[in-house]
């Protein structure tokens, strides 16, 4: 109800001619509801698309990032044109897998490991990532994308050295 709302106000408002903005998200399904049955539709890509017809209701659903025309034709002739953008999702970037001395992680994302003994903590200061030490728990926070060194220190000044890697 609400997106057919939506709808009919940005058709009403858009100047004769202009096409209405239509922003989607791959995956994403949208029903627009008219006061008028729909008898024809046309687009200028079938594959970005996929639009059903049940008499006054249009349902979108989006299938793949791009942008197309989607036009509506009802009746009395009247159109109704619509700019579609959809966005396409975003896959998760494939984790390349941490050496046996590196802390591969996001940027905000917090890592925490116990070090047994640790006495003291170097850290290379470039921004890129926080490091705080609270009893035998080290934990490391990515701030942003970069390299950075972490070397930790026992009381007997034996250490052992980490590459903190923020994507």
């Amino acid at each position: 109800m609400r997106a057919a709302v939506i709808a009919t106000l940005l058709a009403a408002a858009a100047p004769a001619g202009a096409a209405v903005p239509l922003a989607l998200a791959e995956r994403q399904v949208v029903t627009l509801e008219f006061q008028q049955a729909v008898t024809r539709v046309t687009t200028t890509d079938p594959d970005l698309v996929q639009v059903q017809v049940a008499a006054r209701k249009v349902t979108v659903s989006a299938l793949r990032g791009g942008r197309a025309s989607l036009e509506l034709a009802f009746p009395d002739g009247a159109t109704v044109a619509y700019d579609v953008t959809v966005d396409a999702a975003r896959l998760p970037a494939a984790r390349a897998a941490a050496g046996p001395d590196e802390i591969a992680l996001g940027v905000a994302e917090e890592r925490r490991f116990r070090s047994p003994g640790v006495a003291r903590v170097l850290v290379e200061e470039n921004g890129v990532a926080r490091v705080s030490v609270t009893g035998e728990t080290v934990s490391v926070t990515g701030v942003a994308a970069g390299l950075s060194s972490l070397v930790l220190v026992d009381a007997a000044g034996a250490k052992t050295t980490w590459q903190i890697r923020v994507r």
